[in-house]
C-alpha cells in the first residue's frame, strides 16, 4: 500500500508539471513578457550583448519585459512566422518579403555591415559583385546574400563557423556574413592562420529593423517609440560605444 501511495504521488506531481507547462506558453503577455529573437550569434557575441542592454532601457519606457534568446538564423525565421517567439530583434526589410503579415519598426534598430571572406586576398569588392563564377557561401535564412546575389547559385550553411569552414576546405570562393555577428567567431578561429580574410569595404552596410508578429502592433508601436526616445536621449550611442 505504501508504494502504491508513492506511484499516486509521483504520478499527480507529472501531471501537475505538464499542466504548468503547457500553460506557461500563452500567459506570456499577460506577464508583460515579450520575446525576441536574435538571429545566428551566441550569447557571448556582441550582438547579442548589444541587444540585451537596448531592450533593458526600451523595457524601463514600455512596461514590458523585454527577454532576448539565440536562435539558428532559419529557425528564428520559422518561430517568428508560427508565433512561437513575438519578434525578431534585426533584419533586412527584404525579410518582409517572406511574410507580409509580419509589423517591421519603421525605426532601424542597427546597421548591418556585410562583409565576403574569402581566401583570395586581394579579390576587391567590385570584383565579386560582377563575377557570375565565384562559388559562394552564406547562412540559411540570411536574406542579404540571396538579395545581393540573386542571379546567383548560393550554397547555404547551418552556422558562420560553417561558412568559414567551406572557405578552409576550399569548397566556396567566398563567405557573405553580417561582420558584427561574424566576428566573435572570426576571433576565435584566427581566420588569418587559416589563411582567410575579411574583404574590404563591405560588400554593403544596411539597416537592420525590427520585426513583431501580426498580434503585437500595440507592443510595435510602444517599441518604436522608445526606441526613438533612447536615439535621441544619447542612450543607444553610449550602448554601442561602452559595448565592445
Amino acid at each position: 500500500m505504501k508504494l502504491l501511495r508513492l506511484l499516486m504521488l509521483a504520478i499527480a506531481c507529472i501531471n501537475y508539471s505538464i499542466a504548468t507547462a503547457n500553460d506557461l506558453p500563452n500567459d506570456a503577455k499577460e506577464n508583460n513578457r515579450i520575446v525576441f529573437g536574435v538571429a545566428g550569434v551566441n550569447p557571448k557575441d556582441r550582438p547579442f550583448r548589444l541587444g540585451v542592454k537596448v531592450l533593458k532601457e526600451i523595457s524601463k519606457r514600455t512596461g514590458y519585459k523585454m527577454e532576448l534568446i539565440t536562435l539558428p538564423t532559419k529557425r528564428a525565421q520559422v518561430m517568428l512566422e508560427r508565433g512561437e517567439i513575438d519578434a525578431d530583434l534585426a533584419r533586412v526589410k527584404e525579410f518582409s518579403n517572406y511574410n507580409d503579415s509580419l509589423i517591421m519598426v519603421k525605426e532601424p534598430i542597427a546597421k548591418l555591415p556585410f562583409h565576403a571572406y574569402s581566401t583570395k586576398k586581394d579579390l576587391s569588392v567590385k570584383d565579386i559583385k560582377n563575377s557570375k563564377d565565384l562559388r559562394i557561401v552564406a547562412v540559411r535564412g540570411q536574406v542579404f546574400p540571396q538579395t545581393y546575389f540573386k542571379d546567383s547559385e548560393i550554397l547555404l550553411t547551418n552556422s558562420i563557423r560553417s561558412g568559414f569552414w567551406f572557405l578552409h576546405k576550399n569548397r566556396a570562393d567566398i563567405f557573405v556574413a553580417e561582420g558584427i555577428s561574424a566576428q566573435t567567431t572570426a576571433d576565435i578561429l584566427e581566420l588569418e592562420k587559416m589563411g582567410i580574410y575579411k574583404l574590404n569595404p563591405p560588400l554593403a552596410i544596411v539597416d537592420g529593423y525590427t520585426f513583431f508578429t501580426a498580434d503585437n502592433t500595440e507592443i510595435a508601436k510602444k517599441y518604436e517609440k522608445a526606441l526613438i526616445e533612447i536615439k535621441q536621449e544619447g542612450i543607444y550611442d553610449k550602448i554601442f560605444e561602452e559595448t565592445k
